[in-house]
Formats: C-alpha cells, structure tokens, sequence
C-alpha cells in the first residue's frame, strides 16, 4: 500500500493538487460567476475535509488526507503542480494533463490504491459540479449539473484511466 515516503516531493505534490485541479477544470468548464465558483470550490474542498474525519480504507487517500490535515494546521498553501495561466485554455490542458501524469505515476507506483484514489479525484469534481446551479437567476431554476460540466466530468475520467457513471 502507498504511502507519501514511497513518492519524490514532486510525485505527492501532484498526488496532493490532484483534487482541488479537478476541481479548477470544473469551474473553468461552466463558469457559473463568483457565488458558484466559490460553492463549486468548496465543495471540493468539503471532500478533503470528510477523508481528514475518517479513513477511506484506500491507504493513498488516507495519507492525503493526512497531510491536508497537516498542511491546514500549519496554513501551508497547496498550490496546483503546474504554473499559472490567464489562459483558460491553456489552464484546462494543463489539468488534464495533470489527471494524465496522476494516473500513470499511480498505475506505476501505487497499483493497488490507484484506482480508489482516481475515484476519490472523480467523486471530488462530481461533487464541485452538482455544488451550484447553472443557468438560473440567482441560484433559481437551471440545472444541477450543465452539459458541459458532464462533458468535463467525462474528460476527467478518461484522463484519469477510468469509466464514468452514464448519469448522476
């Protein structure tokens, strides 16, 4: 089972960021203004928070949590494993790219925890997706989800390496 020593500094920086790209690719795909956003982002981060309260039985995402937990107490900054864009486009290549470099590092290094923790990433952005409504006025009306949420709910999957839920 994986463990953060079994990782360079670059490897579990990136195992770390993971969640909170996917998070990013998410709010760059339906951008649904600075309320959404800030739902969308904490929904994200709501995830960190329960894996912190309680073990996910999958030892890479407990160890995760763990040093979120740490990195929280000591208000240490995560920042994503990439340099910053204006480019929304660019930023969007750069997370998926980031999903891609995730799965093969894990499928190489941490097989047997690999596809719990690809899930855990999917779930977290599943979950900024259905945080705020799009479309609507003032959080009135619109959609759970947008189309172009789940189109990048699919990309994120198959960047990932794995098969996404058809509906949510």
């Amino acid at each position: 089972m994986a463990k953060k020593a079994d990782f360079t500094s670059e490897e579990w920086q990136l195992i770390l960021s993971t969640p909170q790209v996917a998070a990013l690719y998410l709010a760059l795909a339906s951008p649904s203004g600075p309320l959404g956003l800030a739902q969308e982002m904490m929904a994200s981060t709501r995830g960190l928070v329960e894996a912190i309260k309680s073990t996910s039985g999958n030892e890479l995402v407990d160890a995760v949590a763990a040093d979120v937990r740490e990195r929280a107490e000591k208000r240490e900054r995560l920042d994503p494993p990439f340099e910053p864009s204006r480019d929304p486009s660019e930023i969007k290549a750069k997370c998926l790219q980031t999903f891609r470099e995730v799965a093969a590092l894990l499928s190489q290094k941490a097989p047997a925890d690999a596809e719990g923790y690809k899930q855990w990433v999917y779930q977290a952005a599943q979950n900024s997706a259905s945080a705020a409504r799009e479309g609507g006025f003032f959080g009135i009306g619109g959609e759970s989800v947008s189309e172009a949420e789940t189109a990048a709910l699919q990309e994120i999957a198959a960047a990932l390496n794995i098969s996404s839920p058809a509906s949510m």
